[in-house]
């Protein structure tokens, strides 16, 4: 059975992992699917600044994926990551979603919440979670890192 896909929603928050969704979305692309690159950022962030620092990282993408001849829409919308990812899935259409995870363990994934698999268990359509586990950052050192994107994020 084969499936045709006609649009994947990509989903990143420009994490470490990110560069690693965008690579295996780029893969699984095919000439007749949209590939869609999705930010969903905090409502608290509305600002000018946000957007040019999103932009530069969606520059950042535009490049990589060029380089495998993959031509990709960019979207951002501002609320909370599981409940955009899904809406603008619904709304869109989507064929599939792909979107990385940042838990590691079950006490993780209680303690934090996962995005994850929350689009996993209410999405519409087939969701892959990629899981990157060549990251060489200790999960100590992620979280700092990402912690030190979101307060970036508030300046």
């Amino acid at each position: 059975m084969t499936i045709s896909l006609k649009k994947i929603i990509c989903a990143v928050d420009f994490s470490v992992d990110s560069d690693a969704v965008v690579r295996y979305a780029a893969a699984m692309h095919c000439t007749r699917a949209e590939l869609i690159v999705l930010y969903i950022a905090p409502e608290d962030n509305s600002d000018d600044l946000l957007l040019r620092k999103r932009l530069h990282e969606f520059s950042r993408y535009s490049d990589m994926l060029s380089q495998n001849n993959v031509q990709a829409v960019f979207a951002m919308q501002y609320g909370e990551p599981a409940t955009g990812i899904l809406g603008y899935a619904k709304e869109h259409n989507a064929d599939m979603i792909v979107l990385g995870s940042h838990g590691n363990t079950a006490i993780a994934r209680l303690l934090v919440g996962s995005t994850a698999e929350t689009v996993m268990r209410k999405a519409v359509c087939p969701v892959v979670i990629l899981k990157t586990p060549g990251n060489d950052l200790t999960s100590a050192e992620q979280k700092v890192q990402n912690n030190t994107l979101h307060d970036n994020n508030k300046k």
